[in-house]
C-alpha cells in the first residue's frame, strides 16, 4: 500500500486543457462524500450479516473495526469541511493527503474482505461478495473520477486483490476465467470514470469562468454607476450654477432691449428705422429662448416645485385666451376652447404653462383650420387635449419629440413668423407633467395634425 499511495497523493495541478482547480475538485468530491459513507455503512452490514456465521468471529470483529474507524475518520473529515470556516481553498488542500489515505484504506480493506470471506459458503455468499465489491468500484466512478490516480490506486486495492484472490482459487471451476471477467470489468469502469471525470472537469471550468464573468461584470457595473453618479453630480451641479447665475444672465438683455427701445422712439431715417425693428424682433425671440433654456435649468436643479390648489378650469381658458387668441387671429385660424365648467386639483402656473407651450406649438405649426383646448373627466381625473390640424409629425420624429433641442422638420405651406425655435418647449412640457405625477402623450398623422394629451386630478364638478 505504500507504494500505491506515493503514486496516488501528489495534488493534482491545473490542466492546460482547461480542467478545474484541485481545489474545486476536492470541494466536489466533500460534497458525494456523505452519500459514499451511507453506501459504505450499507455494505458493512451486507457483508456482517452475510459472513457472520462462515467467518471466525475474532477475524470478522477485527476487520469489522477496522473499517468502521476508517469510516469514522472519514465522517469527521466531511464534518470538519461542512464547517463556515472550512471553505477556503488552502485549507481544503492542506486536507487533500489526509482524506486520500482514508480513501486508501477504504479500498484496502474491501480487497482483505475478498481475500478473508471468498470461498465461504455457497455460490449465494460468493455471489453477494462479488457484487458488494464491484458496486464500490462502480461508485468510485462517481466519487474519484477526476482523481484518476486515486481512482486506480483504489481499485488496485479494491479489484486488484479481488482478481488476484479468485484467480488463486484453484478449488472452484473457471476460476480464472471469472478473475478475467472481474478485470474486464474493471477496465469498462475506468472507461467509465475517464468520461465522467472529463465531464466533471468540464462543468467545474464553465463554473469557474462563469463565476469570473459574473465578477468582472460585478466590477464593470461598479464602474459604470460610479462614473454616472459623477457625470449626474457634475450635470447638476452645472445645472444649479445656470440657474442661480440666470438672473445676473438676463440682466444685459433686458439693458439692450431698453436701449433698442429708446431708439425707436427718436426720428429715424427708413433703414435704420428697419435695422432697429430688426435688432428688436431679434432681442425678443433671443430672450424667449433664453426663457425656455432657464425653465430647463430650473426645473432640472430642482427649482420649481408644485403647489396643488383648487384650479377652475374656466379661469385658465380666460388667461389662455387672453394671450394666444391674437396670435391665432394674425394667422386666420380659429382657437377654442371645451370643457371650462370643470374643476381640477393642480398648480395653476404649472398647468397654464404647460398648456401654453402646447397652444404655442399647435399655432405656430398649423396655417390652416384651427387649435381646439379640450378637458373632460376620466375616472377621478380630467383629461386636457390640445387639437391641431397642423403639419402633424411623422412616425419616424412621434418618439422624439419631447427630447431637449430635437424639432421635426417638415413641409410648410407659410414660413414661421417668430423663427423655428430652440426645440425645448416639449421638453419642458414632459417635464412639468411629470413635475405634476402626470405623463404627456401625443398621437399624430402627417398633413392631417397632432394631438397631446395629460391628465390632472378632477375637483367636484363634470360635465363639458
Amino acid at each position: 500500500m505504500t507504494a500505491v499511495a506515493a503514486a496516488v497523493l501528489v495534488p493534482a495541478r491545473v490542466a492546460p486543457d482547461g480542467r478545474g482547480s484541485p481545489a474545486d475538485q476536492l470541494r466536489a468530491l466533500y460534497h458525494l462524500a456523505p452519500a459514499m459513507l451511507v453506501g459504505y455503512a450499507v455494505g458493512l452490514g451486507l457483508v456482517l450479516m452475510t459472513f457472520g456465521a462462515l467467518c471466525d468471529r475474532r477475524l470478522l470483529l477485527a476487520w469489522a473495526g477496522a473499517f468502521s474507524i476508517v469510516w469514522s475518520l472519514r465522517l469527521l473529515h466531511c464534518l470538519r469541511w461542512r464547517r463556515p470556516d472550512a471553505a477556503d481553498d488552502e485549507r481544503l488542500m492542506s486536507w487533500l493527503r489526509s482524506w486520500s489515505l482514508l480513501v486508501l484504506a477504504h479500498g484496502a480493506l474491501w480487497g482483505l474482505a475478498a481475500w478473508l470471506f471468498w470461498g465461504l459458503g455457497t455460490d449465494y455468499h460468493a455471489t453477494v461478495l462479488l457484487l458488494v465489491l464491484y458496486s464500490f468500484c462502480v461508485a468510485s466512478v462517481q466519487m474519484l473520477a477526476t482523481q484518476p490516480r486515486l481512482f486506480l490506486g483504489y481499485n488496485a486495492l479494491l479489484l486488484g486483490a479481488t482478481v488476484l484472490r479468485v484467480a488463486t482459487d484453484t478449488g472452484r471451476d473457471n476460476h480464472l476465467q471469472l478473475a478475467a471477467v472481474i478485470a474486464s470489468l474493471f477496465a469498462v469502469t475506468w472507461v467509465m470514470a475517464r468520461a465522467h471525470g472529463a465531464a466533471l472537469t468540464q462543468a467545474i471550468r464553465l463554473k469557474n469562468r462563469t463565476a469570473e464573468l459574473a465578477a468582472q461584470l460585478r466590477f464593470e457595473k461598479a464602474e459604470a454607476e460610479a462614473a454616472r453618479r459623477a457625470a449626474e453630480a457634475a450635470s447638476l451641479a452645472k445645472t444649479r450654477f445656470f440657474a442661480a447665475a440666470s438672473h445676473d444672465l438676463r440682466q444685459p438683455l433686458q439693458a439692450m432691449s431698453l436701449f433698442v427701445e429708446a431708439l425707436r422712439r427718436r426720428p429715424q431715417a427708413p433703414e435704420a428705422a428697419a435695422l432697429v425693428h430688426g435688432i428688436d424682433a431679434s432681442l425678443e425671440s433671443l430672450d424667449t429662448l433664453f426663457g425656455e433654456l432657464l425653465d430647463i435649468t430650473r426645473i432640472d436643479a430642482g427649482g420649481v416645485e408644485p403647489r396643488p390648489e383648487r384650479l377652475e378650469i374656466r379661469a385658465l381658458y380666460t388667461r389662455l385666451r387672453l394671450h394666444l387668441e391674437p396670435l391665432a387671429a394674425e394667422k386666420g385660424l380659429a382657437l377654442r376652447f371645451r370643457g371650462e365648467r370643470h374643476l381640477a386639483h393642480a398648480d395653476p402656473l404649472l398647468v397654464e404653462r404647460v398648456l401654453r407651450n402646447l397652444l404655442g406649438n399647435a399655432i405656430r405649426y398649423t396655417d390652416v383650420g384651427g387649435v381646439l383646448v379640450g378637458c373632460r373627466r376620466r375616472g377621478g381625473r380630467l383629461l386636457l387635449q390640445v387639437w391641431d390640424t397642423g403639419i402633424g409629425i411623422d412616425a419616424q420624429s412621434l418618439p422624439r419629440v419631447f427630447e431637449e433641442f430635437f424639432q421635426v422638420r417638415g413641409m410648410r405651406a407659410a414660413p414661421v413668423p417668430d423663427g423655428p425655435g430652440l426645440g425645448l418647449g416639449l421638453a419642458i412640457v414632459r417635464r412639468l407633467c411629470s413635475l405634476m405625477g402626470s405623463e404627456v402623450r401625443v398621437r399624430s398623422r402627417p398633413g392631417r395634425g397632432s394631438v397631446f394629451s395629460f391628465t390632472l386630478p378632477a375637483g367636484a364638478q363634470t360635465g363639458w
